[in-house]
């Protein structure tokens, strides 16, 4: 008789332990899922961010040339204009990530300040309550960092050329290049910050705390390229560096204008011309 009551009392304790254990472990792939669409926000973060310039005026990125906004002020304005705020990219992860498996993308997801209508399946608790109740639980930030040391565009800024001039000084050949590329997007999110359930199921002891949410944090870091000179003129402003006839007087006049009795065409010549391709009228006119 005892030996059978011992049976049923142990039966009812594992039913109990391993409830809970059950509920736990299930719970853990809820949190595992939030983990992962962190993950996922992190890297459509960076990868936006190098696509899509930073106009946050607090930043003042355009006031500093090694950055691709300041690089960009001056030899491709209109890149500026394809800007994206960290709180607009902040938006889009809360209707791109943070959301059911069938939503659809919108050109307005930038302007949605508030969460998904249709949150992810498994982020809810056992109460049926989200884990995600506040848009003001959901952080993202961006910033640029110093190109790392093996990278190519440190060395593109390395003067390749120095040449004597004709009024006795040197010039250096070079190219302007950003050499502040390497943009971060780190994405925060808390969870579970006032759930009933969870503080059932992890309560305060003597040792521990109660239950009071969990933020789950991750950072990825991408390398951007400079985005290419707009127009010609742009073009020539970046390149004519390269060339140092363009910059500097190479041969003093008096050198060959003594020769134009020989060759009077060559009071013409252009050293170091730097010109933008013209196409003839009369290719045009094909």
């Amino acid at each position: 008789m005892q030996s059978g009551q011992a049976m049923a009392e142990f039966l009812i304790a594992m039913t109990l332990v391993m409830s809970v254990l059950l509920l736990g472990i299930a719970m853990l792939g809820k949190f595992n899922d939030v983990r992962n669409r962190t993950l996922m926000g992190s890297r459509y973060v960076a990868w936006e961010r190098i696509v899509w310039t930073d106009g946050d005026a607090k930043k003042n990125l355009v006031s500093d040339s090694s950055t691709t906004e300041g690089w960009s002020s001056t030899y491709g304005t209109p890149a500026l204009a394809a800007s994206k705020l960290d709180s607009e990219l902040k938006n889009e992860v809360m209707q791109r990530v943070i959301t059911g498996d069938w939503s659809t993308l919108s050109g307005s997801d930038r302007k949605q300040i508030q969460l998904s209508n249709s949150l992810p399946a498994m982020w809810n608790d056992y109460g049926g309550q989200p884990l995600l109740t506040s848009a003001g639980d959901v952080a993202v930030a961006t910033s640029v960092g110093t190109d790392p040391a093996s990278s190519q565009t440190r060395s593109a800024l390395v003067p390749f050329s120095t040449v004597a001039t004709g009024t006795g000084g040197q010039y250096t050949s070079k190219l302007s290049l950003p050499t502040r590329t390497l943009q971060s997007g780190t994405v925060s999110i808390s969870i579970a910050q006032d759930s009933d359930v969870l503080k059932r199921l992890w309560h305060k002891d003597n040792l521990l705390a109660a239950f009071s949410g969990l933020t789950f944090s991750d950072t990825n870091v991408l390398m951007s390229n400079t985005w290419v000179p707009d127009g010609s003129d742009k073009n020539k402003a970046v390149f004519s560096q390269a060339v140092p006839a363009a910059n500097v007087v190479m041969v003093q006049p008096y050198g060959y204008l003594g020769l134009q009795k020989y060759a009077p065409e060559i009071s013409t010549l252009e050293f170091g011309r730097s010109k933008q391709d013209v196409v003839p009228v009369t290719r045009l006119s094909r």
